[in-house]
């Protein structure tokens, strides 16, 4: 069984980094998106799938945290550490988050780039 929560934990935070290099690769590309007929076409292959591993990324994240946070008391909780892993554990979550919601921001803004993208080229 430790074996499989070990499994679980690199597959939880192996998502959150896929999570993160998305977020950071979704921003380039729009930051220095522009229309010239080299990068145009290249663009939407890009962001389809970049927007494919973040959406497996974000599964990963929910499925495998539930699985770690069922298992955190059985398999990882650490005595002499005390109730300070949970304030660490705390900070941790919170500052994901504040790389996750620009992520979130910038995957809209890739999904409505693609839409309009494709709308442009069916007239």
């Amino acid at each position: 069984m430790a074996i499989l929560v070990l499994l679980n934990n690199f597959l939880h935070d192996f998502s959150a980094a896929g999570w993160l290099f998305g977020t950071v690769l979704l921003w380039l590309i729009l930051r220095k998106r522009n229309h010239n007929s080299e990068t145009h076409s290249i663009i939407p292959e890009m962001l389809t799938m970049i927007l494919f591993l973040m959406q497996l990324s974000f599964m990963g994240i929910v499925l495998f945290g539930i699985m770690r946070t069922l298992a955190y008391k059985s398999y990882e909780w650490n005595a002499a550490a005390g109730q300070s892993q949970v304030t660490l554990l705390i900070v941790k979550h919170i500052i994901f988050t504040l790389f996750f919601l620009p992520g979130v921001v910038f995957y809209i803004k890739a999904r409505r780039l693609l839409r309009k993208g494709r709308i442009e080229e069916s007239i």
